[in-house]
């Protein structure tokens, strides 16, 4: 008996090391034990108050003229490979250190994986998860870094001051093929199925994000999946990426999770805002209309004639 116990210890142990190992890969967004509601039992971080994502209410964005813009090195086109995987719950491309964004305050951070959020489960749910007046957009593009003051990704994620995010929403109308992720999108085909990868032969990540890269919102939350550290310094663009409706399409039906159903409606409910700041570097005018841009036409002032040019006005 007392060997049969011996033998058995060995074997629960390895059983549950490999629940714990798996506990990772089991949370969800909308089913099982591990959904999003249940997330802080485990992950205690998700059930904090600066959570992501936010609702970014325009009117109540404060204007900060000392926001500079980002300033984005290795953006632009790479050559080499780099690694591309389906986890189960996203699509994610692992970027070179080479990456990097320098913010207003003059900290730099080093980029680490770029994913997606998306919708699809029935034709009238988009899938960002910041929401703009409550509305949400098509799918929402993560660019991770971490502050490069720390040695790697893996010592900055529990520091206070560890993570930065670049985020994007992607709208899609009646646009033409985005060339730019024809290439992306055309390896989803490779990693179907949880755990499989691929790998990409070059890549430009500054063409898979909006032209206009300097104006945004900035705000302090959180990584948006467990364990939900609230030590992320966001940045979400103003400008969108536009995509047509075949390739959103194939990003939102190409994709099996861990219980083997197509990913779909991979993002996170918006978060309380608990009294925090949301700071932009462009003023919003509501008067000038609809959307992003049309709060970002300021005014041009009036340049008034110096006394010399009056002098010759009244001379003429």
């Amino acid at each position: 008996m007392c060997s049969t116990m011996r033998a058995l210890v060995p074997l629960l142990s390895l059983f549950l090391l490999g629940g714990q190992a798996q506990h990772g890969s089991d949370w969800t967004y909308s089913e099982g034990a591990l959904d999003e509601a249940h997330w802080p039992k485990h992950y205690p971080h998700c059930g904090g108050r600066r959570q992501s994502p936010i609702d970014l209410q325009r009117t109540k964005v404060r204007y900060n003229p000392a926001l500079k813009g980002l300033n984005l090195t290795g953006y632009e086109s790479q050559a080499g490979e780099f690694p591309m995987v389906n986890n189960g719950h996203t699509v994610q491309i692992s970027l070179p250190g080479t990456m990097r964004i320098t913010d207003a305050n003059g900290t730099v951070y080093i980029a680490q994986q770029m994913h997606f959020h998306w919708g699809g489960a029935s034709s009238d749910i988009s899938g960002s998860e910041h929401t703009v007046d409550g509305i949400r957009h098509v799918i929402e593009i993560h660019v991770v870094h971490y502050n490069s003051k720390y040695q790697s990704y893996e010592a900055a994620q529990e520091a206070q001051d560890g993570l930065a995010v670049l985020a994007a929403f992607v709208e899609v109308k009646d646009y033409p093929e985005n060339t730019y992720y024809s290439n992306f999108i055309s390896h989803l085909a490779n990693i179907k199925y949880p755990g499989q990868s691929t790998t990409l032969t070059g890549l430009d990540v500054q063409d898979m994000l909006p032209k206009n890269l300097q104006h945004y919102y900035s705000y302090q939350g959180s990584l948006t999946t467990p364990p939900c550290t609230e030590n992320v310094h966001w940045f979400v663009l103003a400008d969108f990426v536009k995509l047509s409706m075949t390739q959103v399409w194939k990003l939102e039906n190409s994709l099996l999770d861990h219980q083997n159903k197509t990913i779909q409606n991979d993002y996170r409910r918006t978060q309380p805002l608990n009294h925090r700041v949301v700071e932009s570097n462009f003023v919003y005018l509501p008067s000038q209309g609809e959307g992003h841009w049309a709060s970002q036409k300021r005014p041009k002032p009036r340049i008034q004639p110096s006394s010399t040019c009056h002098a010759w006005l009244r001379a003429a």
